[in-house]
């Protein structure tokens, strides 16, 4: 050290870190758009647009043809549904479509000719490039933004696109948690053919949608309006999704089928999502993912406490990477115990949680993990579940006679 004749100071860093919260239901959306109506230079393909209006969403994607539908361009569908009908921002776009080589037998753009295959996309070790859902993997790094929801509307409901949508889910940037919303096929009539097609998938972070709905005389994917409906109902909770987006209105003019009571609640037994009126509006209907049956673990059947879990685990991964590689001492480990413990307090707090606290236990922590660098925490936790079966016990009660008596 350099001779010092004086006064000097040393900072230390605060205890207490800053908290940086995740999105919990940016939607990261795969599909087509009609980009033929840009110029050849300017057309996003196999690119992740994050976008924040339906004017930007024009602006980047193109605008449909006159004299086309809508319905071919499952991009242009959700983006006017989550902007418009929600007015939800933002989200994440790609396009798989390119009108060079997507044509028709005429030798037009076609945007219904894309595969399953061209929406799963993948990882070209040549050229480095990604495309399809492997998209995903840039998001981060590019937008800074954590992925909430995965969907592929007009596509999911192909087995190989959403068991690639759930794989995404799982393990993304292999440090995150997402949800998948699937829909069901065309040619799903019956809600027993709805439940043959969820008998696919048993994963907690995949939601399955089932029927389709009709909006302006167009047909809608559910998955689409599900997204908005859940990002809307974790606006009200400040981005927190604690709450079940279940038994809230849609915007919609109606379901391709109408539901009975009994019907909605058997497509709910199976672990699926439907579409139900019971006085006023269509709500969404059902509060379970697709592990359900088969899985009752709270953190894994309800949709809000599966999301709630994602949400806690993408928020700790954010909150405490800056905390990597620092000397593994007493001072780490208070700042991680402090740090955590106020924030999981403050959602306790505002009941977003029941209770929570993190804990440095020696049983987790073995000598020989230590001396390799490696350090855990203990975290308990309960997120709320939904109130799904509201009971009232009702008894006669003759006493209440007496009261006819006396003064």
């Amino acid at each position: 050290m350099a001779f010092q004749h004086g006064v000097y100071i040393q900072e230390l860093d605060t205890k207490i870190l800053g908290v940086r919260t995740c999105d919990s239901a940016l939607p990261f959306v795969v599909g087509t758009a009609p980009v033929q109506t840009l110029p050849s230079g300017a057309r996003p393909i196999n690119e992740p647009k994050l976008i924040f209006s339906y004017k930007e969403y024009v602006q980047t994607f193109g605008e449909v043809p006159q004299g086309e539908s809508e319905e071919k361009y499952t991009l242009s569908q959700f983006a006017r549904i989550y902007f418009t009908l929600y007015q939800m921002t933002p989200a994440i776009f790609v396009n798989v479509f390119d009108p060079d080589i997507h044509k028709d037998a005429q030798g037009h753009p076609d945007p219904t000719v894309i595969t399953p295959g061209e929406i799963i996309g993948g990882y070209n070790s040549t050229t480095g490039k990604r495309t399809g859902l492997e998209t995903i993997e840039e998001v981060f790094s590019l937008f800074g933004k954590v992925v909430g929801t995965i969907l592929a509307p007009g596509f999911s409901y192909h087995q190989s696109v959403a068991n690639a949508m759930i794989a995404k889910a799982e393990k993304l940037n292999n440090h995150f948690k997402a949800m998948a919303y699937i829909d069901t096929p065309p040619d799903a009539i019956l809600p027993t053919d709805a439940k043959a097609f969820k008998d696919n998938f048993g994963s907690p972070h995949a939601v399955i949608f089932w029927p389709h709905v009709k909006f302006n005389g167009m047909k809608h994917w559910l998955s689409a309006h599900a997204a908005g409906l859940t990002a809307k109902v974790d606006e009200k909770n400040t981005g927190v999704p604690y709450e079940s987006p279940s038994n809230k209105e849609l915007r919609i003019d109606a379901p391709e089928k109408i539901l009975s009571i009994q019907e909605a609640n058997y497509l709910n037994e199976q672990g699926i999502c439907t579409i139900f009126r019971f006085t006023s509006g269509w709500k969404l209907w059902g509060n379970r993912t697709a592990a359900f049956p088969e899985k009752t673990d709270i953190k894994d059947a309800f949709i809000p406490c599966r999301r709630m879990a994602n949400w806690i685990e993408n928020n700790l991964v954010l909150l405490t990477w800056q905390k990597v590689d620092d000397p593994m001492n007493k001072r780490l480990i208070e700042s991680v115990v402090s740090t955590v413990n106020i924030w999981l307090n403050g959602l306790v707090g505002r009941n977003f949680l029941i209770g929570a606290k993190v804990y440095f236990r020696p049983q987790d922590n073995p000598l020989t993990d230590l001396a390799n660098g490696i350090i855990r925490f203990y975290i308990t936790y309960l997120a709320p579940p939904p109130a799904e079966t509201i009971e009232y016990i009702l008894e006669v009660d003759v006493t209440y006679f007496n009261n006819l008596f006396g003064g």
